[in-house]
């Protein structure tokens, strides 16, 4: 019974294991691919003007002193003789040549930003004095392509906050140097838009000085998925949004429309962090099945001991 009673076990813990791998936490419904509005491109870095001062010495031979000297040999010699010696001074000539100084312009190469540590930010959105948006959490993007690897995380303290919203739709903008993230909801609740904006000194190949464009807009999605009036909550969620590049959210917890004295509402969880009773309830049920045997069991072994004694 022991032995049945952990392989059950261990095979529902296997299979609800198997379950959540197969489904991530963020999926896309429908399922569609995240759609690009500008192609990624990799922009090389600005090179820097330079000065060259050329100086040039050039040496000229310009004067050629010749003595001739011939020496006279009678008549019946058949050779002559003839003594030609050449002097060449030297005159130095010395020339300078120098380009003109060329306008000094610098353009610094780009460079990453520093590390820095993953940071949750509180960001809200209000309309006319009423909360509209409010949006809990640490973002980061993150990109492991061919062309770029690395990750880009949203400081709180540098994001400006920007939106929109009416009585059916709301949108939020976070807007930063390097580009902004826009979520958009609508009021079932989830979030149906979301946008991606970055350009960012990315390593590539060793290289750290590449500047990376990421323009990512999807406009059919059904995530974060809330009741009017909650929040949504979930320690950790990416979205996929195509080409190696995922949208990370961390501890986060976002509310959009029907806040109450400008606070969270009633919390709803993401899958990830739902509790699983599946496999309490099946062990509880096996359990009960191993019971029954054994009771079941005892009673027929008991019956056939009695039916070997007589009654007096």
């Amino acid at each position: 019974c022991i032995f049945t009673l952990q392989t059950l076990t261990d095979s529902l813990c296997f299979s609800s294991e198997l379950t959540l791998a197969q489904n991530p936490p963020a999926s896309v419904v429908p399922p569609a691919m995240f759609g690009s509005t500008a192609a990624s491109t990799k922009i090389p870095a600005p090179t820097t003007a330079t000065t060259v001062h050329i100086t040039t010495t050039a040496i000229h031979n310009t004067t050629a002193h010749t003595n001739a000297t011939t020496t006279a040999v009678p008549a019946n010699a058949t050779t002559a003789y003839v003594n030609i010696t050449t002097t060449a001074p030297v005159q130095n000539t010395t020339a300078t040549l120098t380009t003109p100084h060329s306008a000094h312009t610098t353009t610094h190469k780009p460079q990453p930003t520093p590390p820095t540590n993953l940071t949750v930010g509180n960001y809200t959105y209000k309309s006319g004095g009423k909360l509209c948006v409010m949006v809990l959490a640490a973002i980061q993007v993150n990109v492991s392509n061919s062309k770029a690897t690395g990750l880009f995380i949203v400081q709180p303290n540098s994001v400006t906050v920007a939106g929109n919203c009416d009585a059916s739709t709301s949108n939020i903008d976070l807007k930063f140097k390097e580009g902004s993230i826009s979520l958009g909801f609508v009021k079932k609740v989830y979030v149906n838009t979301v946008a991606v904006n970055l350009i960012y000194a990315f390593s590539n190949g060793g290289r750290p000085n590449c500047l990376y464009n990421i323009s990512k807009t999807n406009t059919s999605l059904q995530l974060f998925s809330m009741e009017v009036g909650h929040s949504y909550s979930c320690k950790s969620e990416p979205v996929f949004l195509g080409d190696g590049i995922n949208l990370d959210f961390s501890k986060q917890k976002i509310q959009a429309f029907n806040f109450i004295n400008n606070q969270f509402g009633p919390v709803d969880l993401c899958k990830a962090d739902q509790p699983n009773y599946k496999v309490a309830i099946a062990v509880g049920v096996v359990l009960i099945i191993l019971i029954v045997i054994v009771v079941i069991a005892y009673l027929i072994s008991r019956r056939k001991r009695t039916d070997g004694y007589q009654t007096l």
